[in-house]
């Protein structure tokens, strides 16, 4: 029995068979930290807004559920914090 295999499925992009320098090792992480947090905010945000729709008849109601889960924005700190979490695992050596 044969069959058809992809030719594409063993391509590699020049990116991803590069090895990387440490400079752009934190850079990558540092974006990968932040993307993550901004993800986590959008999500957070549609839960504030779905909340807020949900309450919309009574303005009260409405006003109340979006301040108790309107996130804050993410500081620099917490994004270093996360980018040093995530590089942790990157230097740690086993």
């Amino acid at each position: 029995m044969f069959y058809d295999i992809d030719p594409t499925w063993y391509h590699y992009t020049q990116k991803e068979t590069e090895m990387s320098n440490p400079y752009q090792i934190r850079t990558d992480i540092l974006a990968m930290a932040k993307n993550m947090l901004d993800k986590q905010y959008d999500t957070q945000m549609k839960i504030a807004q779905t909340m807020f729709d949900a309450n919309k008849e009574n303005l009260e109601l409405a006003t109340e559920a979006w301040n108790k889960y309107i996130p804050k924005m993410y500081t620099m700190e917490e994004v270093m914090e996360k980018a040093n979490e995530m590089y942790s695992f990157v230097s740690e050596k086993k």
